[in-house]
């Protein structure tokens, strides 16, 4: 259907002239994107005080985006492959470096940091532990950042920002040690999804981005309410020089339980395709059947996981997850013990685990029950360890394994779709049940130590 996109009077040739230097440039005049996500009263008023209207298609729109030339064309040292991956999702407290080592452990082809708030990294302190390696971001109190060398060239850093220039130093200020960068058009105040609705906004912070850091940008959105809307600012990110798209395949005002809109996701790839931009699908990403579906049915370059490893980051294994009690728990407290991983998160890691169902896990009820009473009532690492009969005598050991498991891996880039069928046809596949749709993992905050109480103060002090 066509679009009305009006352009201004204007005195003279020289405006209008100017006018149409801008549309060529991909940026609208006076009707933006929030014009059309407000509906049509909003359009019409617009429409009332203009002459000139546009009646391309948004077909024709997207196509115009999609023949202009890219606005930053860049090449790295060091490039991500973003394809043919099951990576880990932006969480808010679950994505910390105890999670992230080890969804990277079972086979995780990239991971993504919680979301940080540009505000809040800005001017952090960064400190290594010279016995562990450990590298830590922080204003004197909690943690805001936490990483390990070890999966640099696999870490993403998620930014929070609706400010171009902040969004820069908050990238600068980590940039040493990750491997890419990432904007989220997600979230909170000013942030995120208000970003969907502010596109110039949204795409100057990846233009700033992509002026000054010297390392892949991608970026997060989620649908807008309409397809023709979605696609062209997709076909306008597209065209600013990012590495990899991320689509949330759901609206801004859908609730987590709602179905994820997978069928939206073909024509947004097929942008991708022909930029040869990666696009990696989230949302209702539960078990292998699942990502086999969401390759099928949208051809996404990778799938993102969110829920299904916050319930066991083992599930990015080929074969299947493992038993969370006997193979994932104790690993996950030697981790957290040899990085001294705030006890609060890893006791909140711990409770987002999930007993692992048959044929993984012979767990009675009653012994499920237990382990989650010894978790909810430790005060400890050393308690809930003793509580679940777990050795911390050599936590340095099981770190150095799950080290250098990730290390060997380094090079490699075999697809997770070729190892899980080569898995099945030597009939080592056992998965879980795939029955519980995935919620929404992002929420509004970021890593331990930092909450939506101090980003909302963040942004107070302007």
């Amino acid at each position: 259907m066509p679009v009305a996109i009006p352009r201004p009077l204007s005195p003279g040739g020289d405006v209008r002239n100017a006018k149409r230097h801008k549309m060529q440039h991909g940026v609208m005049s006076t009707f933006s994107e929030e014009d059309c996500m407000n509906g049509p009263q909003a359009s019409t008023s617009v429409l009332a005080q203009n002459a000139e209207i546009d009646h391309r298609s948004e077909e024709e729109m997207v196509d115009e985006q999609m023949n202009l030339p890219i606005e930053y064309p860049k090449s790295y040292q060091k490039e991500l492959d973003y394809r043919e991956k099951l990576v880990l999702a932006p969480m808010v407290r679950t994505g910390t470096l105890p999670m992230r080592l080890l969804s990277l452990y079972y086979g995780a082809g990239l991971v993504w940091s919680p979301e940080v708030v540009d505000k809040a990294i800005i001017g952090a302190e960064r400190v290594v532990d010279p016995a562990t390696g450990v590298i830590t971001y922080h204003k004197g109190q909690g943690p805001i950042f936490s990483t390990h060398p070890v999966e640099k060239p696999y870490l993403i850093f998620q930014i929070g920002s609706s400010n171009p220039e902040l969004a820069v130093k908050a990238a600068q200020t980590v940039q040493q040690d990750v491997s890419g960068i990432d904007l989220n058009s997600r979230t909170h105040s000013g942030m995120g999804a208000a970003l969907l609705s502010t596109p110039d906004i949204l795409l100057n912070i990846l233009r700033a981005l992509l002026d000054s850091i010297p390392l892949p940008i991608s970026c997060k959105i989620r649908l807008l309410p309409t397809q023709p809307s979605t696609l062209y600012l997709v076909s306008r990110i597209l065209r600013t020089g990012i590495r990899n798209l991320t689509v949330h395949c759901r609206t801004r005002d859908m609730r987590p339980g709602e179905r994820a809109l997978w069928e939206r996701l073909a024509d947004i790839v097929a942008l991708g395709k022909k930029r040869g931009l990666p696009v990696i699908c989230n949302g209702d990403g539960d078990g292998w059947s699942n990502w086999e579906k969401i390759r099928s049915e949208t051809n996404a370059d990778s799938v993102m996981i969110a829920r299904a490893a916050e319930r066991n980051p083992s599930v990015f294994l080929p074969s299947g997850p493992m038993c969370n009690m006997t193979e994932v728990i104790p690993k996950l407290l030697a981790i957290a013990k040899y990085t001294q991983n705030p006890w609060g998160n890893t006791k909140f890691l711990l409770t987002q685990f999930k007993a692992s169902p048959p044929p993984i896990s012979n767990m009675s009820k009653q012994e499920r029950k237990n382990v989650s009473e010894i978790v909810s009532k430790s005060k400890s690492i050393e308690q809930v360890a003793e509580g679940l009969k777990v050795s911390l005598d050599d936590v340095q050991a099981v770190f150095r394994t799950v080290e250098g498991k990730i290390t060997d891996r380094s090079g490699k880039g075999r697809s997770i779709w070729d190892e899980r069928h080569e898995a099945e046809e030597k009939g080592d596949v056992v998965d879980e049940p795939s029955n519980v749709a995935e919620p929404d993992a992002e929420v509004d905050g970021f890593d331990v130590g930092i909450g939506q109480a101090k980003v909302e103060a963040l942004y107070q002090e302007e």
